[in-house]
């Protein structure tokens, strides 16, 4: 990419010079056109006499003349207008050379001689001039030293002293070095101007392509907002619609329970019904974390500043899991939290360790066991559930903490939802959630847990505490 624009640059200065040249050659064509005309009126009849060299002069100025006006058209319009300044400063030269050397043969005297030889001197210092301001360096160079060698030889020509020939070669050499390296000077400085016209066309250029890519992303960024908003409304009506029948429908499951329990040969009537009433209930859960996800998500979450017991949060969650547990033959425990009370949000609280609980229950076997411990730390609290079950397998360490875990990852967080929960709880609380290596149990979730600030601001999120090694 950068050597395309690279070449770009160079061909955009190229041509800016090589238009540069063309204006320059078309000027000295107009004034080469008029200094033809001008000479040619000079040899009109009336302003001299009648003598034959005149009406010769006058034929030879009015063809130069018309050389000249094709010159200038040519250039005009454009035809390998190079080319054709070079071959209009061959013949300027040509010309007047053949001029000076024929006007110094017709001189009769020392002082005629003296002002031919003047003369012709100046109208080669024009050739030089033109070709200096209208070509390229290098032919610009050649076209001079031609000049300024036939000067030479007819100045040695007419006779004049050696000094004389060294100091025209020495005037005419310095007018061509001035007017080349003027002609350089002036090249270099259109160079500089048009390769900041088109670096600043390129600013331009990526200036624009950049707010249409910024307008681009605000357009979409907008469309994203609009179907995140969409979706999160979509969710909220779809809960709060599923929580009115599902209550009814666990409300029926065990009414329909109860009626049978005196019932003996129903034992495995019950045992379905226990069983649907079961995922009915986490149905129910799953729908309270959809609810509090949406909640957290929305933006800076507004937490209430209860104080909290951590004793009595613990002893709480043990008892609503109590059942559960001696269902799967586990054995829940508490720990630590004595005398301890952090003002944290209640409820988003209790959630994070249920859904550990709740977590770990799923995975545990008979006989296994669970403690739920609290210790300070620091101005907050640090949670901890953890468990004798299966290890969690270390290619999902990764993800456990996801939004919709993939893979295997999934039936460790509760259909992808209960440990994000857990995660999005802690970081509005300022701090975080971890899987961490404790000595003595297979598997240790911590949670990180700042006090909650009044006035319904909301700690600062933290990013998810990285694994580490607890003392047991």
């Amino acid at each position: 990419m950068l050597d395309v624009a690279d070449a770009a640059l160079r061909a955009a200065v190229a041509d800016a010079v090589r238009e540069a040249r063309r204006r320059s050659a078309e000027a000295v064509a107009w004034m080469r056109v008029a200094l033809r005309a001008a000479i040619l009126l000079v040899y009109l009849p009336g302003w001299h006499g009648t003598a034959a060299w005149h009406a010769a002069a006058l034929r030879v100025s009015a063809a130069y003349l018309a050389v000249a006006v094709g010159v200038l058209v040519l250039l005009r319009r454009r035809w390998r207008w190079e080319a054709v300044a070079l071959a209009a400063a061959a013949v300027d030269l040509a010309f007047v050379a053949v001029g000076s050397w024929r006007v110094v043969a017709l001189a009769g005297g020392d002082l005629a001689l003296a002002i031919a030889a003047g003369a012709g001197n100046g109208m080669m210092l024009m050739v030089i001039l033109f070709a200096a301001v209208a070509l390229p360096p290098a032919p610009a160079a050649a076209l001079s030293v031609i000049a300024i060698a036939n000067q030479m030889a007819l100045a040695a020509h007419s006779g004049v002293s050696w000094r004389l020939v060294l100091l025209v070669g020495l005037i005419l050499s310095a007018a061509a070095i001035v007017a080349i390296r003027n002609t350089l000077r002036a090249t270099a400085l259109g160079a500089r101007l048009a390769a900041e016209s088109y670096t600043a066309s390129l600013c331009r250029a990526h200036g624009e392509a950049l707010a249409r890519a910024n307008a681009e992303a605000l357009a979409q960024r907008d469309e994203v907002i609009t179907a995140h908003r969409q979706a999160r409304d979509l969710v909220r009506l779809m809960v709060h619609d599923l929580k009115n029948p599902l209550a009814a429908l666990l409300q029926y499951l065990r009414l329909a329970e109860v009626e049978l329990r005196g019932q003996p040969d129903a034992a495995q009537v019950r045992e379905d019904l226990a069983q649907a009433e079961g995922e009915g209930q986490r149905l129910a859960e799953m729908i309270g974390d959809l609810l509090a996800i949406s909640r957290l998500e929305t933006g800076p979450a507004r937490l209430a500043a209860d104080p909290v017991a951590i004793e009595d949060l613990l002893q709480a969650v043990a008892r609503s899991c109590a059942a559960h547990a001696r269902e799967r033959g586990v054995t829940i425990s508490v720990r630590g939290g004595d005398d301890l009370v952090v003002r944290l949000d209640r409820d988003l609280s209790r959630r994070l360790l249920e859904n550990l609980v709740a977590n770990a229950l799923r995975h545990c076997r008979t006989g296994d066991r669970i403690e739920l411990a609290g210790e300070a730390d620091g101005e907050g609290v640090r949670l901890a559930v953890r468990n004798s079950g299966p290890p969690v397998p270390p290619a999902i360490r990764a993800h456990l903490f996801e939004k919709f875990a993939p893979g295997e990852a999934r039936e460790w967080t509760s259909a992808g939802l209960g440990l994000y929960l857990c995660r999005l709880v802690a970081e509005a609380h300022g701090g975080g959630v971890a899987l961490v290596d404790t000595p003595g149990w297979t598997v240790s979730f911590e949670a990180r847990l700042a006090p909650a600030r009044t006035g319904g601001e909301a700690a600062p999120r933290a990013a998810a505490v990285a694994p580490e090694r607890r003392p047991g």
